[in-house]
């Protein structure tokens, strides 16, 4: 029956708030101690966070529909069977990724369909967008089935625009194990509707990052090519919110919002949309930008300006029921937790199913119709095998990956094609 399941909106808890969250998951967290055989990886100290990483020790929580979320984005929410799963395989100790001590990837992003409405100047699948799918629904669920296995907390179902195969998103939700995982969509917003944000909900999905570039509706439609795209995103929070799918929005930073102090603006506006996260992402030199300059799109002065914000809204009391932040580029600097691309903390499929360390890197370490996602996976562990703290491995292979691309290759590149730089960049 198509009835609302929830009409609740994200309560944000902070200070003497967050201590009793605090006090509540610390008693629950007994269990993780009295059953060591069931939750080998737990350590009394895993939640300590290290400031040289750059995390700091305010603890700011969010709660909705009886579930709670953290600062990191990449968690399921508590309390819950995948989140037990993640404590099983030690994904609580967020500083020990590449150890034995964290036997858990945070999160996968599927490119689970070559179509899409849009033409956004930034994204990262632009290459491969098209009207003829690759990857069956079929090889997508078994895709699923072996992360699980792998250990991975969030599925996130993307694209393209995964309301255009909107049949096999709700195949692929209906077939994945939930005490296992949490699944997330990223949507333009384009095709949701109330009807298909709740059949969603039923079929499995838990969260939706809708994306939100701009509080300027003209701005957004200009980047996204498309009229009314803005519109559209704040439709689709309103009906995800509404039918119990936890909302954030992900935004691509860009300058003409930085650079005129528009990322005040937008948390304002962003606020009353009733969201959970704000997700930060900074533009790379690839996908749609592909011809674009790295500093031309943000540079120094824009990550300084970022920062700024972003350490303001996270520790000044005025921001306590704003929406969180998560920046991971801020967290997987050199000088914080290095990057986690290659299931360090996350990877990407893209929507040709060429395996990537990271959305923003077009290197390829296997195709899933070619080859089992796990003997893929394990070559790409053997090349990452630890975080990297330098400059960030899109930018620092960009010249390479262009030369070989001007030679006539495809992207992603084969990793086979860039070894010897790629072993010179963890040398």
């Amino acid at each position: 029956m198509n009835t609302l399941i929830s009409n609740s909106k994200p309560k944000f808890y902070s200070g003497w708030r967050s201590a009793l969250f605090r006090l509540k998951f610390g008693i629950s967290s007994c269990k993780y101690i009295f059953q060591r055989s069931k939750y080998p990886l737990f350590l009394i100290n895993s939640l300590k966070l290290k400031k040289n990483q750059g995390l700091q020790e305010k603890i700011k929580v969010v709660k909705f529909d009886n579930r709670y979320y953290g600062s990191i984005l990449r968690l399921p929410g508590w309390p819950s069977k995948p989140f037990d799963h993640m404590v099983a395989k030690g994904g609580l100790n967020i500083c020990a990724s590449g150890t034995s001590l964290k036997q858990h990837i945070d999160s996968v992003i599927l490119g689970i369909t070559r179509k899409c409405n849009y033409s956004c100047k930034h994204c990262y699948e632009n290459p491969n967008l098209s009207g003829k799918e690759s990857v069956s629904i079929k090889r997508w669920k078994e895709v699923v089935k072996d992360l699980q296995k792998l250990g991975v907390s969030i599925v996130v179902l993307s694209g393209g625009e995964p309301m255009l195969r909107y049949e096999g998103l709700i195949e692929l939700l209906e077939s994945g194990e939930k005490d296992f995982s949490d699944f997330h969509i990223h949507t333009s917003g384009d095709g949701v509707s109330k009807e298909k944000a709740l059949a969603l909900k039923n079929a499995g999905l838990s969260a939706a990052g809708i994306a939100l570039d701009d509080f300027n509706p003209c701005r957004q439609d200009e980047l996204r090519s498309y009229r009314g795209s803005h519109e559209k995103s704040v439709r689709a929070i309103q009906y995800f919110r509404e039918a119990g799918v936890f909302p954030y929005v992900n935004m691509c930073l860009h300058k003409d919002l930085i650079r005129s102090g528009g990322l005040w603006e937008y948390l304002e506006y962003v606020e009353n949309l009733d969201v959970g996260f704000i997700n930060l992402l900074e533009p790379k030199p690839w996908g749609g930008f592909y011809s674009e300059k790295a500093d031309n799109l943000f540079d120094e002065e824009d990550r300084r300006i970022t920062t700024e914000f972003f350490n303001k809204v996270r520790f000044n009391k005025k921001y306590d029921d704003y929406p969180l932040i998560f920046y991971i580029q801020y967290f997987e600097r050199p000088e914080n937790r290095g990057c986690l691309m290659g299931g360090l903390s996350h990877f990407f499929i893209n929507s040709k199913g060429d395996v990537q360390a990271c959305v923003f890197l077009p290197v390829s370490f296997g195709n899933i119709l070619e080859e089992d996602l796990r003997e893929i996976y394990k070559k790409m562990r053997e090349a990452i095998p630890a975080p990297l703290h330098k400059t960030c491995p899109s930018l620092h292979l960009e010249e390479i990956i262009k030369i070989k691309k001007n030679q006539g290759a495809e992207l992603p590149i084969p990793y086979r094609a860039i070894e010897k730089e790629w072993e010179q960049m963890y040398a």
